[in-house]
């Protein structure tokens, strides 16, 4: 799980005599984390809805996984639309015959209220509302995923993502702020709205929890996938408008005044050092899983995320607590400590171990 705590995002002047607000904030100077959004995003950023936050970021796993991990979706979706087309085919005789009852067309779905013992009317009546209670709710709630999936307009939707881009080892995702963001937020203004925004905007762009990710799986209650938008930054990159490296992770907000800005953090932005720390973190999950230790993995992820989330800074010497308590994990399942960083580079650049 992502850390409840995103420790990149500390913004904020510590005393009042630094804090800038929209009001005080000059034209061309913007309080930090913000900067203008790059320029050179201008194609792109001009198709974003300014209601919204977007974090663009690069899927860089394997081509075979993405496949093996989309054929999930797929199958139950289409398993979903054979289900429901099998109940309209059960029960769309039944409701035809009721509708052509109430035409006066009588049928053995006629009930003549009056001969009827008030018992049987009654559990007849609580019957076909238990059937009509059904239908409706599969059609409230279960018709919508396939129809998402398959046939989805607000935002795109999957298949013709995966129609039009294909399967690719490096890919481009979009994410699109859902409810959580009121449309109208100052978002230069200090208050409960920007530690929202800083709060979410931190797990989402963790980079442990973003390593473990292909871009599909991405989807979650703060985030939509914005499938127009992967498209069209995808043939844009294809037409050499833009580099996909003009995609790494980014931030985008956009401010009435200054218009479209950028988040800075240490995690957006695709710095080399970022950049390592993915390389490391997909190395080192690829190297226990091969030696049938995956587990130790996530148990390592669950170390680094209590001490960094742990009140205090995460400096050196609580990163050297965190490196100690990864040994004995290691040597609790006899995988040798030294020797498995040696193979995989060092731990220079993997996030909670850059110790000397």
């Amino acid at each position: 799980m992502p850390p409840k705590k995103a420790r990149a995002f500390n913004p904020k002047p510590k005393s009042k005599s630094a804090a800038t607000t929209t009001s005080n904030t000059p034209k061309n100077k913007l309080p930090k984390p913000f900067v203008p959004a790059p320029k050179a995003l201008e194609p792109f950023t001009s198709s974003l809805n300014k209601n919204h936050v977007y974090i663009t970021s690069l899927d860089s796993h394997p081509k075979d996984f993405k496949k093996r991990i989309f054929l999930v979706p797929v199958i139950m979706n289409i398993l979903i639309m054979a289900a429901i087309i099998y109940r309209g085919k059960v029960i769309g005789p039944y409701y035809m015959k009721i509708c052509f009852s109430l035409m006066g067309k009588r049928n053995e779905t006629t009930m003549n209220t009056r001969r009827m013992a008030s018992n049987d009317l009654a559990k007849e009546l609580l019957r076909r509302t238990g059937t009509f209670m059904l239908d409706l709710l599969i059609y409230s709630f279960v018709w919508p995923w396939p129809k998402a999936f398959f046939l989805g307009q607000k935002l795109g939707n999957p298949v013709a993502w995966r129609t039009i881009v294909g399967f690719r080892d490096q890919e481009i995702v979009v994410r699109r702020s859902r409810k959580w963001f009121l449309p109208g937020t100052d978002v230069l203004e200090e208050g409960k709205e920007q530690d929202l925004l800083f709060g979410v905007v931190g797990v989402a762009t963790e980079p442990m929890w973003m390593s473990e990710k292909t871009g599909y799986l991405m989807l979650n209650k703060e985030w939509d996938l914005d499938w127009t938008l992967i498209i069209k930054a995808t043939k844009l990159v294809d037409k050499k408008v833009l580099s996909i490296e003009d995609f790494k992770t980014t931030i985008l907000v956009h401010h009435e005044e200054h218009g479209w800005l950028a988040i800075e953090t240490a995690e957006a932005g695709g710095s080399l050092k970022e950049d390592e720390g993915r390389r490391k973190i997909v190395a080192f999950k690829d190297k226990l899983t091969a030696m049938g230790k995956e587990d130790l993995f996530f148990r390592w992820i669950e170390i680094v995320q209590y001490e960094s989330s742990r009140p205090g800074e995460f400096g050196p010497e609580r990163q050297q607590q965190t490196v100690l308590k990864a040994r004995e994990l290691f040597e609790s399942n006899k995988v040798d400590f030294d020797k498995f960083w040696e193979e995989v580079g060092g731990m220079k650049g993997m996030p909670g171990m850059e110790v000397d």
